[in-house]
């Protein structure tokens, strides 16, 4: 990410080089066969970023152009200049997924990636993005179960205590309740996205799971896995943990946590943090790694 983005904004935190290897190529290239991407023509990508989920699709949808919307001007001027090698392909516009500022049934195809767990209104959003889209019209979203990667520690963490390691989850869970109640999103939406995308009036409603296992292994040579350390050193050296402390304990209250818990079980949080980034600086870190990414896929009625 450009050393000129400012910190401040909205996932900066998670826009680092390891979020250029969430995907499989040869996977990518499965779905775009399963979904008939190379017919797209018009494609948009609701809460780009800077980017990253575009960039993947463009290469398996040859006749489409793309338009990515973002609330952030930094990264929609950041967007476009990664998307270079696209142009004219690739163009990005501010915009807000609640309210898409196009026409309705402007395009074939509607995506986006790791977007609807920070609205407040996910069947709002759904709305919207079927509004966009043409009849026959092709949704397709990739959204996270966090909660479920809390329980992928890797080595260092593999045998701590039971209570520890519950701890820590249980914090997690807390927050992410109260990210729901403070209307910042669902952090484990995907986990009920298909129902949601099915109520929503959607037709065709399918789902599966990414490949991509984030295996890292001592020494940490190929770039995907120097990246993936180097994002987990980061984000320790900035006291973040999963989200910083000041949301961490926001979330925690929201989410009917007690205050006088919060910092036993922020402790144990960078406790356990501590042990992993410990060990990665030692070499001796590893594991299968792997979050649950679900990719959901629907269409907008002919009728």
């Amino acid at each position: 990410m450009s050393e000129a983005l400012p910190q401040h904004l909205h996932s900066a935190a998670y826009f680092g080089e390891q979020r250029d290897f969430w995907w499989n190529h040869d996977y990518v290239a499965l779905l775009a066969r399963r979904l008939a991407l190379d017919a797209v023509i018009d494609a948009l990508d609701v809460g780009c970023g800077v980017g990253h989920w575009g960039r993947v699709l463009l290469p398996h949808m040859p006749r489409a152009t793309l338009i990515g919307v973002d609330r952030e001007r930094a990264w929609v001027a950041e967007a476009a200049a990664r998307a270079a090698p696209f142009a004219p392909r690739a163009t990005y516009r501010v915009g807000d997924a609640s309210a898409l500022p196009f026409d309705d049934a402007s395009f074939d195809l509607v995506t986006c990636q790791t977007v609807l767990i920070h609205v407040p209104d996910v069947p709002a959003v759904l709305r919207e993005m079927m509004r966009v889209l043409r009849p026959g019209g092709l949704l397709l979203a990739a959204e996270p179960n966090n909660l479920a990667d809390a329980m992928n520690v890797g080595s260092a963490r593999h045998l701590a205590p039971v209570d520890d390691r519950l701890a820590v989850v249980r914090l997690q869970m807390v927050c992410e309740r109260g990210k729901i109640a403070l209307g910042e999103g669902d952090n484990s939406v995907g986990e009920v996205l298909p129902g949601l995308v099915a109520a929503a009036g959607f037709a065709e409603v399918t789902c599966w799971l990414s490949d991509r296992a984030q295996m890292l292994v001592a020494p940490y040579a190929a770039p995907d896995q120097a990246a993936m350390r180097d994002d987990a050193l980061t984000h320790y050296d900035n006291g973040h943990c999963i989200w910083s402390r000041d949301d961490t304990l926001r979330y925690y209250l929201a989410g009917g946590g007690l205050a006088d818990g919060f910092e036993r079980a922020w402790s144990l949080a960078r406790d356990a943090q501590r042990a992993d980034v410990e060990a990665l600086r030692a070499g001796t870190y590893h594991t299968a790694g792997g979050g649950v990414q679900h990719v959901v896929a629907a269409r907008r009625p002919q009728r």
